[in-house]
């Protein structure tokens, strides 16, 4: 029961140190399509949308493995340069 609850605390942690800053700004909307699961691949009910955060949040290393698939998320040990280079393709 508390176990997703601190997993949002542990989620806010890894987006602040590996966020990937200039995608966020850059693609607003497909963020929030993801958030509020209104893509092809994933399309939920907007009433059955906190259920399925409620279970994404049990494992935390899905949400982040999804989120570094996306490019939201850096992997772990980049360097600055590795960044720079990944963002020169925005």
């Amino acid at each position: 029961m508390i176990e997703p609850l601190l997993n949002i605390f542990r989620l806010i942690r890894i987006v602040r140190e590996r966020g990937n800053a200039p995608l966020f700004r850059r693609s607003r909307k497909q963020v929030l399509d993801i958030l509020f699961c209104r893509n092809d691949i994933n399309r939920k009910n907007f009433l059955c949308l906190p259920f399925y955060w409620w279970g994404m949040l049990k494992g935390l290393d899905m949400l982040v493995w999804r989120l570094e698939t996306f490019g939201f998320l850096y992997l772990p040990g980049t360097t600055e340069e590795q960044r720079s280079r990944l963002n020169g393709y925005l």
